[in-house]
């Protein structure tokens, strides 16, 4: 079945409509810690959902188990058994009734037809741009990406926002090419930065190594097309933007580790990390010794 979209005027907000459903979800970012887009997880609500037109595209991810979805609109319906895991891609501006026989467990990814079409600046458009309308669709790559964005956000720390932000770009790009009216653009097989706007990035980086960075930070300070920018970032500095700034973040903390005596808390809020427990994960991930052992072998070293 073809959606039709609803006029701009006639749509609903994500949180609007959380608010009308009959439980708020269990887990649910928010703008203040990612600001790109808008993840929510349900558990255990009505089996039926009326779904108004929304001013967001939406991705939802079936969890809990196999289940039977039935959607309707107007006198046409679709039902599918869709597998746990799967995902199903709903335009902006679509209206829908639905209902579900099983476990009653999904999460939903709201992105806004303006980051979409941001993102489709290396894609040439074929037609409107928009997804197109599936229901329980198996999507390997996407999945994963979809799995590692809520596991960001269900971990006890805060979640980063740079991390999201790469995740997301790598899931837009691939949805467009593979559920969208979009085909890909021939584009240049090796894309770089300017010296100086590599330069005006890894200063900025290093001035805000204690801040919540995100992508669209960094791309603000380059000044250039933020679709283009993690790729270019990578081939000019050599790692992606998220790496970059864990690395630099984790150079920071050696150096204090080795010549302040503060305590641990303080060197995790001057490294970005609001939470110790998160600081040291990072840090023994990446250099296969926790901070104190650092910190107890270069004092070993000096003396």
């Amino acid at each position: 079945m073809t959606a039709i979209a609803l006029p701009q005027s006639n749509r609903t907000t994500p949180d609007e409509w959380a608010r009308t459903l009959s439980g708020p979800p269990s887990v649910s970012s928010d703008a203040a810690t990612w600001p790109t887009a808008l993840l929510k997880h349900w558990v255990g609500t009505d089996p039926t959902m009326d779904q108004p037109p929304l001013d967001h595209h939406y991705v939802v991810q079936h969890l809990g188990g196999a289940k039977q979805v039935d959607r309707r609109r107007g006198g046409s319906s679709i039902s599918k058994i869709v597998e746990v895991g799967t995902l199903t891609f709903v335009p902006a501006g679509t209206e829908f009734k639905w209902h579900t026989r099983g476990p009653i467990e999904f999460a939903h990814l709201y992105i806004s037809p303006t980051l979409m079409a941001r993102t489709a600046l290396r894609f040439d458009r074929v037609n409107e741009l928009s997804l197109v309308d599936t229901v329980g669709c198996r999507a390997p790559l996407l999945e994963a990406i979809y799995a590692a964005m809520r596991q960001e956000l269900y971990s006890q720390r805060a979640a980063s926002p740079i991390y999201l932000d790469t995740l997301l770009e790598t899931f837009l790009i691939k949805l467009l090419l593979d559920h969208s009216t979009a085909s890909l653009r021939h584009i240049r097989s090796r894309e770089t930065l300017p010296s100086f706007q590599v330069r005006r990035i890894l200063d900025f980086i290093e001035a805000h190594l204690d801040q919540a960075l995100t992508l669209n930070d960094l791309v603000e300070v380059a000044g250039g097309s933020p679709f283009h920018f993690s790729r270019a970032f990578k081939n000019s500095v050599g790692d992606s933007p998220y790496q970059y700034l864990l690395r630099r973040r984790m150079t920071h903390a050696r150096h204090l580790l080795m010549n302040t005596d503060w305590p641990l808390l303080k060197i995790a809020q001057s490294c970005g990390y609001s939470a110790t427990v998160n600081f040291c994960r990072s840090f023994a991930r990446l250099l296969q010794v926790t901070p104190t052992q650092f910190r107890e072998g270069s004092r070993q070293r000096r003396s």
